[in-house]
């Protein structure tokens, strides 16, 4: 008996797209390991993208495959920072050629990383600020290890959760954590601070003012109110204001290391690496000068970090 023949049947723009998507997540899964090559998949997506546009013009039901698009964007999304660290160079290159919109924002995933990076150490400045604070005011220490009276202990918690509000932009429900911290301990000049900067942030220059003659009246010396009125400004993000403040402290005292150090997290927001590494290592040889330990350490270990940040933003 003979051997039925059956032709093929011809794939349609639909089995094409289904076809297409099948590679893409086969790519996708085999993103691992040294050699992990992102490019292919990049083009797939943008292949998936186009098919996809041009279905839906002709009105094709494309809800399981926008699905497993959705997915695959997913998988890109929460790729591995090395993989698209290594591939800067191919992309980088790709993104020129093609010049792809920002739709398509799989080409940009190097960008997306860098930027990742930089508010990472941003944080990390943030939270030393947070500590030259404890160094300098002593609240915190003061707060957690010393078993104080229960209204300190409730206006520690505001004090944390206005931080945390301050990180996520809400800007009125950190207000309300900070005057109630202000309340509960009139004596300690943070949460005047706090307080402060952020009514400032909003244009409440008098306000503001009242606020830190209240919190300068706390401080032994002017150029301790000046320098924790520059970090607090730091960590709400006016950099603009911290700048003022960290020329004053330079004035103040231009031999101590506290001033560069306040100036390198403003150039790290400003994405000034090099000066910030500049910067810290200032500050690392006026600590050993002065005999400053805690923060030789803290700004040294900064400096390795930032210029770390800056050699890996470099394009390959």
């Amino acid at each position: 008996m003979g051997k039925l023949y059956i032709q093929k049947r011809a794939l349609t723009p639909l089995d094409e797209l289904r076809r297409t998507l099948d590679q893409a997540e086969r790519a996708a899964s085999d993103l691992q390991g040294d050699t992990a090559e992102p490019i292919p998949l990049l083009r797939l997506c943008d292949a998936i993208d186009e098919d996809l546009s041009d279905l839906e013009k002709r009105d094709v039901d494309l809800r399981v495959e926008r699905l497993r698009f959705e997915r695959l964007q997913h998988q890109l999304r929460h790729l591995d920072r090395r993989i698209v660290s290594e591939a800067v160079g191919a992309i980088s290159e790709e993104r020129a050629t093609s010049n792809p919109p920002r739709s398509r924002w799989w080409w940009y995933m190097d960008e997306t990383v860098a930027r990742e990076r930089r508010r990472t150490w941003i944080r990390r400045l943030a939270g030393i600020a947070a500590l030259a604070l404890v160094l300098a005011g002593g609240w915190f220490g003061y707060a957690r290890f010393l078993a104080p009276a229960p209204e300190v202990q409730q206006a520690y918690r505001h004090m944390e959760s206005g931080m945390l509000a301050v990180q996520e932009g809400s800007i009125h429900a950190a207000l309300t954590h900070f005057e109630r911290a202000s309340e509960l301990t009139p004596d300690r000049p943070e949460p005047w601070l706090w307080t402060g900067a952020l009514r400032a942030g909003l244009g409440e220059t008098d306000k503001a003012e009242r606020l830190f003659q209240q919190a300068e009246a706390l401080y032994s010396a002017r150029f301790d109110f000046v320098l924790n009125r520059g970090l607090v400004f730091l960590e709400a993000g006016q950099t603009e204001r911290a700048q003022v403040d960290v020329e004053s402290v330079i004035e103040l005292a231009p031999d101590s290391g506290w001033g560069y150090y306040l100036r390198a997290g403003i150039a790290v927001r400003n994405g000034d690496y090099e000066a910030a590494v500049d910067d810290l290592q200032l500050a690392v040889d006026l600590a050993a000068e002065n005999g400053n330990a805690r923060l030789q350490q803290m700004a040294a270990a900064q400096r390795a970090g930032i210029a770390h940040m800056r050699t890996a933003a470099r394009p390959k």
